[in-house]
């Protein structure tokens, strides 16, 4: 790459902001509400937040590939080149239904390892920012993860039911809730990967899991999180990919092992 990874969120900082207050224009008057699958739903804010971030990443890096969750592989930029992973409106249906749990997220990741991250909530206000090796911030400030020690007082969330292969996913989170419930604290479902992880990263949550997640989903919220001081990983505690339909757990990192063998005993 020709600049380095701070340089490249804050030149895509701009695009994401512009994006994500886009789609936060329209959610009082949405209009039509399409439903791509019988329990899920895009809107006319993702197509317009991922037709500014297409753009853009295109314009400023037009080297690096580009896929998104609406279109796809947008992209294949040059030979080796990393790709860009966008998710114009993580949690579109609680941004249908003007809850204020949802973000934008873009991830550059190369050889299955997240560079840079910018992710951002539009209806709190927060941009999230992180680099490999240069830690995360939260609106210019540096951010870390929470010092729970006892996953009896962790508070976890989980990602929504009846999301993707519902005959897969419903079961293994009642699994999920049912073990997590016994062991700790509170156990919640925010509906937005962006919105859990980034809470995560800021000390909001102990842990979060996402079962079947797809790269744009978790790409920009494993680094942040990382560089949190935080743990990402697949629910087996094996590295993740970045691949489609990953089982994805984010912890504080003290209490990882503990939870991958709540998870998987």
């Amino acid at each position: 790459m020709n600049m380095d990874l701070h340089e490249i969120v804050c030149r895509l900082e701009p695009a994401v902001r512009e994006a994500g207050l886009a789609a936060l224009s329209l959610q009082a008057n949405l209009g039509e509400v399409r439903y791509k699958t019988p329990k899920d739903v895009v809107t006319a804010a993702d197509l317009e937040s991922e037709r500014i971030l297409v753009g853009e990443i295109g314009r400023l890096f037009p080297e690096h590939a580009v896929r998104t969750e609406e279109a796809g592989q947008v992209s294949g930029g040059t030979s080796g080149a990393p790709c860009w992973f966008v998710d114009p409106v993580d949690g579109t249906v609680n941004f249908s239904r003007g809850l204020p749990m949802w973000g934008v997220s873009a991830a550059l990741v190369k050889d299955c390892e997240p560079l840079a991250a910018v992710c951002f909530l539009p209806r709190l206000g927060e941009m999230f920012l992180a680099t490999k090796g240069g830690g995360a911030y939260l609106n210019g400030a540096r951010i870390s993860v929470s010092e729970t020690s006892e996953l009896s007082h962790a508070i976890v969330t989980n990602g929504d039911f009846n999301v993707g292969e519902v005959a897969k996913i419903n079961p293994q989170n009642l699994r999920n809730f049912s073990r997590e419930a016994e062991a700790c604290m509170r156990v919640k479902c925010m509906g937005s990967a962006v919105a859990e992880g980034c809470s995560l990263a800021a000390g909001r949550l102990d842990g979060f899991v996402m079962t079947m997640s797809y790269p744009w989903d978790i790409a920009g919220v494993a680094l942040i999180v990382r560089e949190a001081g935080g743990k990402a990983t697949e629910i087996s505690g094996a590295e993740l990919g970045f691949r489609d339909r990953e089982d994805a757990l984010f912890s504080n990192g003290i209490l990882h092992a503990e939870l991958v063998k709540l998870l998987n005993g």
